[in-house]
């Protein structure tokens, strides 16, 4: 896993509005801190080099978003359409990503540390190296998508959807869930706990299993 290349005393403090006087919207070397940028619309923007603290994006729309060693703290980031997408050595800390749309996009050395994706749809996504580690992804849509180095740690996955992914060589063993939905066949060479294995056995069966 890669982390992203930055200096934090090298970079300005800036807005994100910047971007808007960039013909290429590109945001290089920013520390952008407690900002409102919901609501707003931009295609193909490009983050190089960027540092977002309590910033709010909510149900902002950045088609092709480009991110290249960029890390967001404490950001809110719900209802975002982010499809698409690419991102390079990108980190998110205790972000709120309720409703997130990634639909499409490329995520290589991408880390999710304690953030809430419940109701996102990541489909037909390629990941690579890529961690979420104590998320909530409940009722997530993961289908259609291509998973290389991809670790899932302490998160909660009740509901989440992983039609049409292969989760081959994928450890959930350290999660929480008593109900996922895939197909059996996309299940084969998956690591699991022993109460999952008996849930998913039940499931793949028909059998309900009651308290």
């Amino acid at each position: 896993m890669q982390e992203p290349r930055l200096i934090t005393t090298e970079l300005t403090p800036g807005s994100f509005f910047d971007i808007q006087q960039d013909e290429d919207q590109l945001l290089h070397g920013y520390h952008v801190i407690d900002e409102d940028v919901s609501n707003q619309q931009l295609t193909h923007p490009m983050f190089d080099q960027v540092i977002f603290e309590k910033v709010t994006f909510t149900a902002s729309d950045f088609e092709r978003l480009d991110l290249t060693d960029v890390i967001f703290n404490n950001c809110d980031l719900s209802n975002c359409q982010f499809e698409k997408a690419s991102w390079l050595r990108v980190q998110f800390n205790h972000c709120k990503m309720i409703g997130i749309n990634l639909t499409g996009a490329f995520l290589n050395n991408v880390t999710f540390n304690d953030c809430a994706i419940d109701l996102g749809m990541l489909c037909e996504m390629r990941f690579k190296s890529t961690t979420f580690e104590d998320c909530r992804l409940t009722d997530t849509s993961l289908m259609d998508n291509r998973f290389t180095t991809v670790k899932f740690l302490n998160c909660e996955l009740e509901h989440a959807t992983f039609s049409q992914t292969s989760l081959k060589n994928i450890d959930l063993s350290t999660c929480h869930f008593t109900q996922i939905d895939l197909e059996p066949q996309m299940a084969r060479g998956m690591s699991v706990n022993v109460e999952q294995a008996a849930n998913l056995a039940a499931y793949f069966n028909g059998i309900k299993i009651k308290p």
